[in-house]
């Protein structure tokens, strides 16, 4: 039995074997009721995925993410290729450098938040945008009746909420959370846990929105989203999509490292979403936070409807706090979820 060959030139059918790191393990059953783990796996070749049939499973303990040695055989399923496992057992860091001469690419949890700002020529585009919704009779009838009450106000607060669209809000700052995935930690390899504000320095000072998105997009490079994971609070239906249309605003070259489009997003944990089971419904983090009995971000001088305030005020040092605290609230819901659903 030949072994430990890169994972890009396993033949198929041939009986081998593999040191991996596993990522992640899923259980399955096909329509006749036989039970199966797919499983996500990798070494310093490549990654692979990897079916084991229950009644390997049974025979064996069970496998959970972590280093492990692998018997089986490369099968193509439905024309994709799939490593099905004979045998399996842990192995120690140790053996797998002697193998594989590198360390484990050990997977990274980033977990994001951004704050946003309305663009300053937004203000006179939104007059013009309110006034036309009430002559052709679109503006609804709480809107239209704010109004003709005080026009205004209703300027002033539709421009407040210029900051939640991509087309009327630029990024103020991207908070970034970087640590190990839960149940995937090895502290003698990393990843070292970090913290980073993009957009307000940590002397308070403001950077340009195209240099936050540029340093935002450098740390993620090598965002891998069969092995990393993205974490955020509605970051499906809000961070991502923004970060990536203000990307184009600026005419940044940024291929979307993650696939929006999919039900489930391969690489992204959205704690919103985790909440309803996946469902797509909303919920704040801050009552997801007390919930939990986590302590808010939220402050009586800092929440999210008073960072246009604080910004006129001068007061970046306090969005840039609040941001970090946003994250840091996020991963510690992310890890209680993982403990309770798993991954």
């Amino acid at each position: 039995m030949r072994g430990n060959i890169p994972i890009p030139e396993i033949p198929l059918g041939e009986d081998l074997w593999l040191m991996v790191l596993v990522t992640s393990v899923r259980e399955r059953r096909t329509q006749q009721g036989r039970s199966f783990c797919d499983v996500s796996a990798r070494n310093s070749t490549g990654s692979l995925a990897l079916k084991i049939w229950g009644e390997v499973l049974e025979t064996q303990k069970g496998i959970k993410p972590g280093l492990w040695g692998i018997t089986g055989k490369l099968e193509l399923f439905q024309d994709r290729p799939q490593f099905v496992v004979a045998e399996y057992r842990p192995i120690t860091i140790g053996q797998y450098r002697e193998h594989q001469h590198a360390d484990p690419q050990v997977p990274r949890a980033f977990t994001i938040d951004i704050e946003t700002l309305t663009l300053a020529d937004f203000r006179e585009r939104v007059g013009l945008q309110l006034e036309r919704q009430m002559r052709l009779g679109n503006m609804r009838v709480e809107q239209q009746q704010r109004y003709l009450d005080d026009i205004a106000a209703e300027e002033e607060r539709c421009y407040a909420l210029g900051a939640l669209s991509a087309t009327s809000g630029r990024v103020l700052s991207i908070a970034v959370h970087v640590g190990p995935i839960p149940g995937l930690e090895f502290p003698e390899l990393g990843p070292e846990v970090s913290e980073h504000c993009f957009g307000i320095d940590s002397d308070g000072f403001e950077q340009p929105e195209k240099r936050a998105l540029l340093d935002f997009l450098a740390l993620l490079k090598d965002f891998d989203c069969d092995c990393d994971e993205l974490i955020g609070h509605n970051v499906i239906g809000f961070d991502l999509p923004f970060i990536f249309q203000r990307c184009l605003v600026h005419g940044i070259k940024a291929r979307p490292f993650v696939n929006l489009a999919d039900y489930n997003v391969r690489g992204v944990f959205d704690t919103m979403h985790r909440w309803w089971l996946g469902a797509r419904r909303h919920v704040s983090l801050d009552d997801v936070a007390w919930a939990l009995g986590i302590e808010s971000s939220k402050t009586s001088e800092v929440e999210g409807s008073k960072v246009f305030d604080l910004y006129q005020a001068g007061k970046l040092e306090l969005i840039r706090e609040y941001n970090l605290n946003d994250v840091r609230v996020t991963r510690q819901i992310y890890e209680r979820m993982v403990a309770t659903f798993g991954r």
